[in-house]
């Protein structure tokens, strides 16, 4: 009886080994998972600051080189530099953990590119513009103004919001107007302290919106970390617990099956006839008469 029992939980026994082993490897991924998005999360919002300093520096020195040297050529040089800084933090955001975070980090992306245009047609103006220059000056323009509607379009609640209330504001309008006049070579419809202003105002403002939804992004991949460490922990204790279930229904079959008094019962319980056994029974039953005729004609013959 022992042997049974043991044979009975040795076999509940490894399959739910197996279960536990398979929730502590599945539990390990998700884990190392959950500390790899983590740092993916870390990572994105270190290197959206290290390149919104970068280009804010870029911007500032291509602004004093324009007003200096070669023009076209300070201004290609410079561009360049920013664009690739930014090209470095949209690759970043096609290693976001899900397809919802990338949305938003390239959201976020779009906006310091509509930022880094605002500046660029600004820089161009300040250094006083020339056929080729009003030309340059002209694609940056018209290039901000459709990143930057595209990107408003998929801005949360709170970012429309801001987003609206900084293009509907005045300094804004004055920008626009301002800009327009350059694009078109004609004077400019306002003072250059209050263009000036109004560009600072429309450049801030486009820093912060960037900000937030760069803020925004980075948590939604830290909030993806949590979620897929609390589905590891939840998933291992499921598994480990539906292991030690079965478990314990083997060893509890196992108890019944080898119980003694159990086993006594079945022993003491009377077992009915086999078919072979009843059928050996009725044989000899109709034999017996057959026999006993044959004999009691035999004695006749004899006498």
């Amino acid at each position: 009886m022992e042997y049974l029992r043991r044979r009975v939980v040795l076999i509940a026994f490894v399959p739910g080994a197996a279960l536990v082993l398979v929730a502590l490897v599945i539990g390990i991924f998700l884990v190392q998972q959950a500390n790899h998005v983590r740092g993916l999360a870390d990572e994105t919002a270190r290197a959206s600051n290290d390149v919104t300093r970068t280009v804010v520096g870029l911007q500032e020195r291509r602004g004093h080189a324009l007003l200096a040297g070669d023009r076209l050529a300070e201004y290609t040089g410079y561009t360049q530099r920013i664009d690739d800084a930014i090209a470095g933090l949209r690759e970043l955001a096609r290693a976001a953990p899900d397809a919802e975070t990338a949305y938003q980090q390239n959201t976020a992306v779009d906006l310091l590119v509509a930022t880094e245009g605002l500046y660029r047609a600004d820089s161009l103006a300040l250094a006083g513009l020339d056929w080729t220059t009003r030309r340059l000056f002209t694609d940056a323009v018209g290039g901000y103004r459709t990143t930057l509607s595209s990107a408003a379009g998929r801005l949360t609640q709170s970012g429309r919001d801001r987003y609206e209330a900084l293009v509907r504001g005045e300094d804004w309008s004055t920008l626009t107007a301002v800009e327009n006049a350059f694009a078109d070579a004609a004077p400019l419809p306002v003072a250059a302290p209050t263009w000036r202003a109004a560009t600072a105002v429309a450049g801030r403002g486009l820093g912060e919106l960037f900000a937030q939804q760069n803020n925004f992004a980075v948590q939604m991949t830290v909030d993806h970390a949590h979620r897929t460490l609390g589905g590891a922990l939840a998933g291992g204790v499921a598994i480990v617990v539906f292991a030690g279930v079965v478990m314990a229904v083997a060893i509890r079959l196992a108890d019944r099956l080898t119980d003694p008094r159990r086993l006594a019962r079945m022993d003491a319980s009377p077992r009915s006839p086999g078919p072979e056994q009843g059928s050996g029974t009725d044989l000899r039953q109709r034999s017996a008469p057959r026999h006993r005729a044959g004999t009691a004609r035999s004695g006749s013959a004899t006498r």
